[in-house]
């Protein structure tokens, strides 16, 4: 009997041993790729292991199935993973026959694992794949672990964790500071982390100030800011490419800029108007409280909801190196605004 769990059973489960294996997926991505390095570094740790990684719809299925089959040339083990964002309906029939068929060779082939990291894209069709994928997994060795957004405190926890590793000096109160300034994305707080390695004193409140409200943010503010107010956004974002600023970073401020307007937008919608103190628990100086205030209600519901859906494929995309041109997804962000 295959085992379906959560966060803090699988957390348990792997102190005493690593499935061989396991389905990640639920409404976290940043969890679910969290926990596939998690287990990735614990096989590493365990033994000697080839590694191999397909993105998204680009996996090859007899590939798969050759790594498993046969002998490893340089170790005894060999770890394929897989991360998926959409079993889509044309190929889910497809896409679930070849999984089938990598969980009967692996049957045989025990020293191997099978990671499948299945990300949220936010469609309609995902709680149903998930169903689909999840009851594959159904023997003794293959487990499926679903991951919800974490509370405040499950979040802390990682992100002093991911300090730790980092080596970074910053005790529970700033990364509670850290962790509500980005809006509880969890995500966007590590990779702010990765900004204090250079440190070697401890991190504070005003090192987080310094840092995470440096550099592009005000670029990129500029650039939302233009974008809501149907001016000429090329010109500014063509500044922010010549400071080599990456795509990620270019899509993670622009969540953080979208995702602050819907907390506002929420909060107004149900409690008419308000502070920044009101929204994120600490105050935003006073010209970008009324700035947020007054573009806020400019959205709909919906139109936050393709924004955050755009920016989501985009990230996916430039991740697997599928999209390395920003100017399409801003043209879809400006048309979502008009």
């Amino acid at each position: 009997m295959g085992l379906n769990v959560y966060k803090k059973e699988f957390d348990n489960l792997l102190k005493s041993r690593i499935p061989q294996a396991t389905l990640l997926y639920g409404e976290c991505n940043f969890l679910i790729d969290y926990y596939g390095k998690k287990i990735k570094n614990a096989i590493i740790e365990k033994e000697s292991v080839d590694i191999f990684s397909f993105y998204f719809d680009e996996y090859n299925s007899k590939a798969i199935n050759d790594i498993f089959s046969q002998p490893s040339l340089f170790s005894n083990t060999s770890l394929v993973i897989i991360k998926m964002d959409s079993l889509k309906l044309g190929i889910r029939k497809t896409k679930t026959d070849d999984i089938k068929q990598f969980l009967k060779i692996l049957k045989t082939n025990t020293a191997n694992y099978l990671i499948i990291e299945f990300y949220n894209d936010n469609s309609m069709a995902y709680k149903r794949d998930t169903k689909t994928l999840s009851a594959l997994f159904n023997s003794q060795d293959s487990i499926n672990v679903r991951f919800f957004n974490p509370n405040q405190k499950e979040a802390i926890e990682i992100l002093q964790n991911c300090a730790n590793e980092l080596g970074i000096n910053i005790n529970q109160t700033n990364l509670l500071y850290l962790y509500g300034i980005q809006n509880n994305e969890i995500g966007i707080c590590v990779n702010e982390l990765q900004k204090f390695t250079i440190f070697d004193k401890e991190i504070t409140k005003a090192t987080i100030d310094e840092l995470c409200y440096g550099l592009f943010t005000n670029s990129i503010d500029e650039l939302c800011d233009t974008m809501l107010l149907r001016g000429d956004y090329v010109k500014i974002f063509t500044k922010i490419e010549e400071k080599g600023i990456t795509d990620i970073d270019i899509i993670t401020a622009m969540h953080n800029y979208f995702y602050r307007l819907f907390l506002f937008f929420s909060y107004i919608k149900s409690n008419g108007r308000c502070s920044s103190k009101d929204v994120l628990g600490y105050a935003l100086p006073r010209d970008i409280e009324e700035k947020y205030i007054r573009f806020a209600t400019r959205l709909r519901e919906s139109q936050y909801l393709q924004i955050f859906r755009t920016l989501n494929n985009w990230r996916f995309l430039s991740v697997s190196g599928k999209d390395k041109n920003c100017f399409p997804n801003l043209i879809k962000i400006q048309a979502i605004i008009k």
